[in-house]
């Protein structure tokens, strides 16, 4: 079996620079991504995406019995998995090999809107997500910039910037880089 390397995949993206303006049909154009999450019991659910099976529970100390992932884990960890979709790409595009590459989600919501909402908090969700970026490449810092850039490209990425503060911090080679404060409208860069 012949093994198809990621510069060869990435021919897919050429064809959809020629294919996608000529999309005149929302149904031509737009991905619809979906899941269907079977409820287990007390907490707890599972999917099947392709052939990988996700369990998804709170945590033990709270109101669920920790037999899988907590949701708001699995949000986070859905949108640094689609940085690393872009990065992929952006690294073939670019003509760039990572060394290492690794990225850390955190992010933060009021738990009394989640717990006392019928007490009359308000839940606003998470207020704030931050990601810090760590490459390690011996690389220009202009070519890293145009490589990092490419998470504006994720579908996560673009939803979160218009409902929440998003800041991306990026270091390179352990040296701070730079800072994206992400605006619905513009990204701001420290």
């Amino acid at each position: 079996m012949a093994i198809t390397s990621y510069k060869e995949k990435m021919k897919y993206l050429d064809k959809m620079m020629v294919e996608l303006p000529q999309k005149v049909d929302p149904k031509d154009y737009r991905a619809t991504p979906n899941v269907t999450i079977t409820w287990l019991e007390n907490c707890s659910g599972k999917t099947k995406i392709r052939e990988q099976e996700l369990i998804s529970d709170e945590n033990a100390h709270s109101t669920g019995f920790g037999k899988g992932v907590s949701p708001a884990h699995t949000f986070l960890a859905g949108f640094g998995f689609s940085h690393f979709t872009q990065w992929g790409r952006a690294a073939a595009v670019l003509d760039l090999e990572i060394e290492s590459l690794e990225e850390r989600v955190r992010g933060w919501f009021d738990r009394r809107g989640e717990y006392l909402y019928d007490l009359g908090y308000e839940h606003k969700g998470f207020e704030e997500i931050t990601f810090a970026i760590k490459i390690a490449r011996e690389e220009s810092e202009e070519k890293i910039r145009e490589f990092i850039k490419w998470a504006d490209r994720s579908p996560p990425h673009a939803t979160l910037r218009r409902a929440v503060r998003l800041i991306g911090i990026f270091y390179l080679n352990g040296r701070r880089l730079a800072t994206a404060v992400y605006h619905p409208d513009r990204t701001e860069w420290r």
